[in-house]
């Protein structure tokens, strides 16, 4: 269903690393970490750690979110039992094409837990988190150590990118307030690294040229990817560091823009 990280499970073949072996390697990291870097002149290390965790976070997230919001389903997380099969693909954006890491992900170890006439849904809920946090933490301290950027910055830039993925999987498996409801049982666990207040849902309302209310859920971001350090970059719109009504009206111009587009397209093709 999302062919860009597309998901399976199977042995380890050549081609593919586990994410142990990934996180173990420091030359690895350091590629890793001066791809990020190619992208903008002049990016500092703590940058390219924190798009690297975005990066990877998205990848790990859209193979995993997915199994749990629409099926029930955990995999074992565990670095060693997780392979990654990295390319490269083209990618628009503002109207610039560049060339960006992905990987598809390979579950190596037959250990899935399922929700159905098993673990009740806190249950399931207390799995998946103790999944991600043992998968990520090696992840966590090799940047950390090799860049500086705080444990906490990580952890949040992780848990952004699970609660983004739960908003992608409740609109595609339409089961969005249960996803919702999932994600922030998750991600707000007293005590779990992936526990910040910042974080959270929130629903904005615009007004079509009918003069019908549309509303749309967005997340407010508990941590920054730190594009507003580069060279032309700039904080994003659901930034924890961005003001929440400059962030409000700059979403609320994105749903009028694309409610004008398909008000056009509609009237042409009529």
């Amino acid at each position: 269903m999302w062919p860009e990280v597309a998901t399976d499970f199977g042995a380890l073949e050549p081609g593919w690393i586990t994410a142990k072996a990934l996180f173990a390697d420091k030359a690895a990291i350091a590629e890793y970490l001066d791809y990020e870097g190619s992208f903008h002149a002049g990016t500092d290390r703590k940058t390219c750690a924190a798009a690297m965790m975005a990066d990877y976070s998205y990848m790990l997230s859209m193979a995993t979110v997915p199994l749990f919001a629409g099926f029930a389903i955990v995999p074992d997380l565990s670095p060693a039992h997780v392979a990654l099969k990295f390319y490269t693909t083209p990618l628009e954006h503002d109207g610039l094409s560049f060339e960006v890491r992905r990987a598809h992900v390979r579950f190596l170890s037959p250990a899935f837990f399922r929700g159905a006439n098993g673990p009740a849904e806190e249950v399931l809920c207390d799995l998946y988190r103790r999944a991600i946090e043992t998968h990520f933490d090696p992840l966590v301290k090799r940047l950390h150590g090799a860049t500086g950027l705080s444990r906490s910055a990580l952890w949040r830039l992780v848990a952004d990118s699970i609660a983004g993925r739960f908003l992608d999987a409740g609109r595609r498996f339409d089961r969005l307030e249960p996803a919702k409801a999932s994600a922030m049982t998750i991600l707000k666990s007293p005590g779990s690294p992936l526990d910040n207040r910042q974080l959270h849902y929130f629903d904005l309302t615009v007004t079509d040229g009918g003069r019908r209310e549309i509303s749309r859920t967005f997340r407010a971001r508990g941590g920054c990817c730190r594009y507003y350090t580069v060279e032309g970059g700039a904080l994003c719109s659901t930034c924890v560091l961005n003001n929440p009504g400059k962030r409000d009206e700059q979403l609320r111009r994105g749903m009028r823009r694309r409610l004008g587009m398909t008000a056009d397209t509609s009237s042409g093709a009529d």
